[in-house]
Order: structure tokens, then sequence, then C-alpha cells
């Protein structure tokens, strides 16, 4: 779904950036050349901008421009990511910004540091324009855990698997948009051979 929206942004030219947590670099890049074959020039044209969040957890040392070597949030402290230049210099022109799964930092964080610290940095990025989409998983976490982040969130989109005549089938819906008219319905899925994901009921 991530690699779906990402590739749509970039094809009306628009700024993406992707905060790879759950997936190596060079396997978003693969995910997203499926369907652009033109991505080397929309990362060196600053239209794709990927974050590695997820090279320090192999013990390897990441080649990429902007990386982390620690997702504690006491290592990762938000003074020091919101003053870095990945965030005050390009933060303000991503027309979307997805971060694959959050829900990987509660490895290395309790709920309630976390949660202090996720706030202030949606505190810091919410005046900025664009669309932001940060997966967590259900179930992984606490309630009131979950309760918190709809609080901050605009929009809760949840994804599931569901079963349906012998077959498991990704599922889609609209949990919750503050302010604008919905559909809760679940709506099936479907990844077609360039790895997007489409509606199909």
């Amino acid at each position: 779904m991530a690699y779906t929206m990402c590739s749509g942004v970039l094809r009306q030219g628009d700024v993406v950036n992707y905060v790879a947590i759950s997936e190596s670099p060079a396997k978003v890049r693969r995910e997203l050349e499926r369907s652009l074959p033109n991505l080397g020039e929309l990362e060196g044209n600053k239209k794709l901008l990927i974050y590695d969040w997820h090279t320090w957890m192999t013990g390897k040392k990441s080649d990429e421009r902007f990386s982390v070597d620690s997702l504690s949030v006491g290592k990762l402290s938000s003074d020091a990511l919101l003053s870095s230049a990945a965030l005050t210099e390009y933060s303000p022109t991503y027309d979307l910004a997805v971060a694959d799964n959050v829900s990987t930092m509660l490895k290395w964080n309790d709920e309630r540091a976390f949660m202090q610290w996720f706030d202030r940095l949606i505190a810091r990025l919410r005046p900025m324009k664009g669309v932001r989409v940060y997966g967590f998983v259900k179930g992984f976490h606490s309630e009131s855990f979950y309760a918190n982040i709809e609080t901050l969130a605009d929009g809760i989109i949840e994804l599931t698997l569901r079963e349906r005549n012998d077959e498991l089938q990704s599922a889609i819906r609209i949990k919750s948009f503050k302010g604008i008219p919905h559909t809760t319905k679940w709506r099936t899925l479907k990844v077609n051979s360039m790895g997007q994901a489409n509606l199909v009921d």
C-alpha cells in the first residue's frame, strides 16, 4: 500500500519522503522501480528522499545520505532529529511522507517514552504542508497506545487479511477521517504484477 501511494504521488511530480524501517532502502527502491523505471532520476532531482532507519538493526553502517544509528528515543532525541538538515531543510517540501512500520521502534522503547517523543514530533511537523502516513501493527501495543495515536491522527486507515471462499484476501477501510464524511466499509485489495495495490470491490 505504501509503495502504491508513493508511486502515485511521484508520478504527479510531487515530493515523497520514505522512511524505511522494516525494509531496507534497497528493497524500497526495487519495489518502487517496478512501476517507476525513472526512480534514479527522481532521487537525483530530490523528488524522492529515502531515510534509512533499517540498516543499523543489521549491525552494518548505512551508506544512505539520511540514516540513524539507533531507534531508541533516548538516543534518537527529538531535539537532535528536529534540528537536523533532514527535517529542517526537506520536510517542509514533502507532499507525502511515509514511515512504513513505526511499531518496530517499540522493540527498543517503552510506550510512554515513545509517545512523548512522537507527540513532540507530530506537533513540530503538523504546520508543514503535505500528508504524513505512519504505519502501526495492530495487536502489538496496548489499547491505550492505539487510542493515543488515533487522537493525534486526522485519519485512520486499517489494513487486514480476511478469509473468503477458503482464501486469504487483503482488505482496507477508512476507520475515521476528521471533518470528512466517509464510508467505513471494508474493500478488497489486490496487488498487480507491478506491485501496485488496487481496489477490486
